[in-house]
């Protein structure tokens, strides 16, 4: 049977089912589909899947639209998972979110587990892309086989391969990016692999799921920290009144031993925010307090209230009088309009409760829903930022690559930097935040 399957993936006799259609499943989806493999979609967000069914697409790589594929996978989209049953293989990427009381919220995939219960049949293979504590993969296959009637490596795979997505990078691609995979068995790490490799260069075969899954966490705990020291340097340099960007051009003509990061407002997206802290929750639960892990990510979640902290003393110091502001940037990272936990929108939460007129500008994010009468829920035309001239401050949230930052300069009273864009810049009016 082994043999049989890996010939029908190499023959590209199999259908792939991807259930989560986000910044992860659909790009997947098409990554597999140019591999000339039969892709089956399901999510149960109805307005994704109306937009994939109208060609629109809700994330930024427009060329989907392009694809000559497109119209063959609209058909094969829906919120129907009786359609699990027609796949050889289903691989799930869906979110991984922190609950209220910041522990993992595993409930998407649970609940698709239940979904997906009575349609799997035997010779499938169940491989996980989302981001995990460890053991977390086996936990959902115990719960998906709780009347046992799948035995693993015999008559049911299991696999599980770190998503490695990076929304906004119009170069990413798994031709120079290598993809982690592992399996509960060597059978079913055979058909992980022979799978991965129809659409990745480069496959590296984890010893075991659990490192897998532990890979993933040190590759986001590893930025979460070094982001988080920055960060605090950020800190310590405006406290000895000395350009944290200057200080960091020096450090980095070190050609060995030493790799820049950059600071900011804080962190966002739905994996430096959030993939420490389900590590720093597993640990817990096994007797350990992790301690640099838990530092870093309280550091960098404090960000958005220190750098608020910062603008104000600023003007109060200065006796600076306005209520209006532009924020250049809502979305958590540069050439995206992914807004999870984007620091701007904490910063400009802050703002509003200030009775500041809050307005925006983002090539990426057209639109942000804030029920407020103190903010412009539409972004604005760059051409108007001109108004500031006169009165108002403006803060870069997000180090978007296509804004004029001259224009903005030029245009501007005073201008609060959280990201460097005028790292170089002298002029009187840029304040480092």
């Amino acid at each position: 049977m082994l043999k049989k399957l890996i010939n029908r993936i190499k023959n590209k006799k199999i259908s792939v089912c991807i259930i989560g259609l986000g910044y992860v499943g659909l790009p997947l989806a098409f990554r597999f589909l140019n591999a000339k493999i039969n892709v089956i979609g399901i999510d149960s967000d109805i307005a994704k899947i109306n937009k994939i069914k109208s060609g629109s697409s809700y994330i930024e790589n427009k060329s989907f639209k392009k694809n000559k594929y497109y119209k063959e996978f609209q058909k094969k989209v829906s919120n129907n998972y009786t359609k699990v049953g027609d796949a050889d293989v289903i691989i799930l990427c869906l979110p991984t979110p922190l609950s209220k009381n910041n522990t993992p919220n595993m409930s998407l995939l649970k609940n698709c587990i239940l979904k997906i219960k009575k349609f799997v049949k035997l010779n499938q293979t169940l491989i996980l892309e989302s981001t995990v504590y460890p053991g977390a993969t086996l936990e959902l296959f115990n719960l998906l086989n709780s009347d046992k009637k799948f035995i693993l490596g015999k008559n049911f795979f299991l696999g599980f391969s770190p998503e490695r997505e990076n929304p906004g990078d119009k170069l990413f691609s798994y031709k120079s990016t290598p993809k982690v995979i592992s399996g509960f068995s060597k059978q079913c790490l055979s058909i992980v692999y022979f799978l991965y490799k129809e659409i990745c260069n480069k496959v590296y075969k984890a010893n075991s799921i659990k490192v897998a899954e532990l890979s993933k966490l040190l590759e986001n705990t590893y930025r979460s920290v070094n982001i988080g020291l920055v960060n605090e340097f950020k800190i310590i340099a405006k406290k000895l009144n000395v350009n944290i960007w200057d200080i960091i051009d020096a450090a980095k003509t070190k050609n060995f031993g030493f790799r820049p990061f950059s600071p900011g407002p804080g962190v966002g997206g739905h994996c430096i925010p959030i993939d420490p802290i389900y590590l720093s929750w597993y640990m817990k639960n096994k007797n350990y307090n992790s301690k640099i892990i838990e530092i870093s990510s309280t550091l960098n979640s404090s960000m958005p209230v220190w750098v608020c902290n910062q603008i104000f003393n600023y003007l109060k110091k200065n006796k600076i009088k306005t209520n209006k502001l532009l924020i250049i940037g809502l979305s958590y990272k540069k050439n995206t309009a992914d807004t999870r936990e984007s620091p701007s929108i904490d910063i400009l939460r802050k703002f509003v409760n200030k009775k500041f007129h809050v307005e925006f500008y983002d090539p990426y994010v057209k639109k942000y829903d804030f029920e407020s009468k103190y903010f412009n829920n539409k972004s604005l035309n760059l051409k108007s930022i001109k108004k500031y001239k006169k009165d108002g401050i403006i803060i870069i949230g997000t180090n978007h690559k296509n804004i004029n930052y001259k224009n903005i300069l030029e245009n501007s009273k005073l201008i609060f930097d959280t990201r460097g864009v005028y790292s170089r810049n002298k002029n009187k009016k840029i304040i480092f935040v």
